[in-house]
């Protein structure tokens, strides 16, 4: 059956986007009428294709994932329903992907869902730990409470990605200046030397005729060069996405040297925080296990936590399931320990996510640190590799004229 696009008004003046099926038009316009919206817009849907197809993560940001937690646990908490409290939601977020999420959990619990049902039909966009602890909440009644633990819980999770997002600025530029200089020579520099010292004539070095060839290669081969580049990053990505690729990736993520250390902080970080977050809010170890093991992002680690909970289930409490998994500090275990004597488990986690969180910003400087002389000296390679086999031939001329 074919699919028409629509976008339509509520009588409170929210603007709704989607897809309905129907034989024409006419149908398609009178199934939308039926509801009592009008309708702004309705076209054939062209499906997906290159041009309009939205190839970016169905994630939500952390930064919507805040707002959406925060605002709802304020207006929740003020005594607003859950319907008007989505509806002023809908008014506060700003992105395109954040209004469909709370569009769509609007028009769930408008037809009669409730709001973890709602939430559990939005997992593509929303993280698990969100679903589950929505889910919680509503059963125990302090959903206000819930959506202000994960507000706070986002917020922490979204400083400690700024941070490092922040510390691998500078790498980042002096890798793109790199590569803009490189290609700026090759491009414009020395095609222009290059016909200067063949009119010299004389015997070339074989440095200077090898970057004379890549340089002549680049200019009037340059897409396929692209193609190739192209060729490379989407590989690269196809294999991190398959399980033996992941895996593989995990595990040089944990073993490279500085880079390993900063890894192992930061998964040490998102455990402690994660399981602390789930727990307060009354979701069972197992279950806490489980959800906080795919935040992690490490197929080694998930693997590892897997294991451990398959000793959970046979009994063993948190702490022993969790002290095989080497790639974790071993202060974790001892404060876990501590935790379940004194029932404090929550707290001790939130303190111990505070320490490792300080942890992974060290790490992460000197990881930054090590980078920034790395690229320094690469860039000065380049530079100089081309500035010899450009000068090599033009010295040996000038040593012939003054003999």
């Amino acid at each position: 059956m074919p699919k028409f696009r629509y976008e339509v008004v509520d009588a409170k003046g929210k603007v709704t986007t989607g897809v309905v099926e129907a034989n024409n038009v006419n149908d398609a316009s009178r199934l939308l009428k039926a509801d009592g919206k009008y309708i702004a817009s309705i076209k054939a849907d062209s499906g997906a294709s290159f041009l309009n197809a939205d190839i970016s993560s169905p994630k939500l940001k952390t930064k919507d994932l805040v707002i959406i937690s925060r605002q709802l646990a304020s207006l929740l908490s003020a005594g607003i329903t859950i319907i008007r409290a989505l509806d002023m939601l809908y008014q506060q977020v700003e992105t395109k992907k954040a209004k469909n999420v709370v569009g769509a959990i609007y028009e769930s619990i408008q037809s009669g869902k409730t709001l973890s049902e709602a939430f559990k039909e939005q997992s593509a966009a929303l993280p698990s730990i969100m679903v589950t602890m929505v889910s919680a909440g509503e059963e125990s009644g302090k959903l206000d409470e819930v959506m202000l633990r994960l507000a706070d819980h986002f917020q922490k999770e979204a400083k400690m990605k700024n941070k490092v997002s922040a510390a691998l600025i500078y790498p980042k530029i002096l890798a793109f200046v790199t590569i803009a200089v490189t290609l700026g020579l090759m491009i414009f520099v020395v095609p222009n030397l290059s016909t200067t010292i063949n009119e010299l004539g004389g015997e070339l070095p074989a440095l200077t005729k090898a970057v004379m060839a890549f340089s002549r290669s680049l200019v009037h081969f340059w897409y396929i060069y692209l193609i190739v580049v192209i060729a490379i990053v989407v590989g690269f990505k196809m294999w991190k996405k398959s399980d033996s690729g992941s895996t593989t990736w995990a595990k040089l993520m944990l073993r490279m040297p500085i880079v390993g250390k900063s890894t192992r902080m930061t998964a040490a970080a998102r455990f402690t925080r994660t399981m602390a977050t789930l727990l307060r809010s009354g979701i069972s170890v197992l279950q806490s296990l489980e959800i906080t093991s795919a935040t992690l992002d490490n197929k080694i680690l998930e693997k590892r936590f897997y294991d451990a909970r398959i000793d959970i289930r046979k009994g063993m409490n948190l702490s022993k399931a969790i002290r095989p998994i080497k790639e974790l500090p071993p202060m974790i275990y001892a404060m876990v320990s501590i935790g379940e004597e004194s029932g404090t488990l929550d707290s001790i986690l939130d303190k111990a996510a505070d320490f490792f969180e300080d942890e992974a910003d060290a790490a992460t400087a000197k990881l930054t640190s090590a980078l920034e002389p790395v690229m320094i000296i690469i860039m000065a390679l380049v530079v100089g590799l081309v500035v010899g086999a450009c000068g090599l031939p033009i010295f040996k001329m000038a040593s012939f004229i003054t003999v």
